[in-house]
């Protein structure tokens, strides 16, 4: 300690505010510490403002550097001060964010994951957002990130609630979490956003008697819960375009078929607006690039005009999140509307 103090009596102006001076010096070494910059024992003094006996240098961590700041969309100005401190995650979010404001958005309010698909889809990095549609699912963090109000103001999107998960159909007309007419075909959508984004932009007139959230995989248990009385003849579906985005509707019609149930369709304009409006990321490492059999056998399930798409993104281990099929896409479209009459 007396190698501490004498280094900290020849700092000049350590102490502007004239405070207490072990009190000064107690705040540094704890700044310092928080910063894994020294170690202090845990032996004090016993003076007024205690302070360590020793203090243990330890070797600097080598921090990255910082990058350049970007020029700021007026909304994100504010930013500015909090750049130097921000980590790498949120630094990347930030530019992402920025690049979209700056590109002349179309502000239509958007459930989140269909928001942050576009923004970081289109403006992040594949190395930083694997899947696009999830990059604030757990980035709660920093001066933006960790108030949920002030994002969804920003990027003027809504976070609407999965449907609830019941084992049966009910059968109350007014159950808006499945049953949405008097129709003969069940639809079935893998994603809760796209679920909720399609129920809400249902035309009035349609044939649809059910509107189901797959939850992926679990699709090939829970179309056992179809029965007679539901009055089902055609099963509809809509997904991501990746490896097991394909099995599931296909393996699942296997086992309907098993059941005496219809087969599992394509809903064939929401694949097509899929394969125009979205964007090819990367599939994470489970949706690895396949065999062109296995392509072929997996595309061969989407409509004739995706087949060929489908291949091609199968092969290059790319995948489309149904996402990109937003609620501004169905509430502004009317081609897709065939897929439910």
């Amino acid at each position: 300690m007396d190698e501490v103090l004498g280094v900290f009596h020849r700092i000049p102006h350590r102490n502007v505010a004239e405070a207490f001076e072990p009190a000064v010096l107690a705040g540094l070494l704890s700044a310092l510490e928080s910063n894994g910059l020294i170690e202090q024992t845990r032996q004090r003094t016993a003076e007024k403002v205690s302070l360590p006996l020793k203090v243990k240098l330890l070797a600097e961590r080598q921090r990255p550097a910082v990058p350049p700041m970007p020029m700021w969309h007026p909304a994100l100005s504010w930013l500015a001060t909090s750049w130097t401190t921000a980590s790498s995650k949120q630094r990347a979010a930030y530019i992402a964010v920025n690049r979209w404001l700056k590109s002349g958005p179309d502000l239509f309010a958007l459930p989140l994951r269909e928001r942050c698909l576009e923004i970081f889809g289109t403006f992040g990095s594949e190395e930083d957002y694997l899947m696009p549609e999830k990059a604030l699912d757990d980035l709660n963090s920093g001066p933006l990130f960790s108030d949920a109000a002030r994002v969804d103001q920003l990027l003027h999107a809504f976070r609407p609630p999965p449907p609830l998960i019941t084992e049966t159909f009910p059968l109350e007309d007014d159950s808006r979490y499945c049953r949405v007419g008097n129709g003969d075909v069940l639809f079935v959508v893998e994603n809760a956003t796209t679920w909720w984004s399609l129920v809400e932009s249902l035309p009035q007139e349609h044939r649809l008697g059910y509107v189901a959230w797959g939850l992926g995989g679990t699709f090939r248990a829970s179309i056992r819960a179809i029965k007679a009385k539901h009055g089902i003849t055609q099963i509809r579906y809509f997904g991501d375009l990746d490896t097991s985005g394909l099995r599931i509707p296909l393996r699942t019609s296997e086992t309907a078929l098993e059941l005496g149930l219809p087969p599992v369709q394509p809903a064939e304009h929401l694949y097509r607006a899929l394969v125009s409006l979205g964007r090819p990321r990367r599939a994470a490492a489970k949706e690895a690039s396949i065999s062109t059999a296995t392509a072929v056998e997996l595309a061969g399930w989407l409509p004739a005009s995706c087949r060929a798409s489908g291949v091609q993104i199968l092969q290059a281990g790319n995948r489309l999140a149904q996402e990109w099929v937003t609620y501004r896409y169905l509430q502004q479209s009317t081609d897709w509307h065939a897929d439910v009459r």
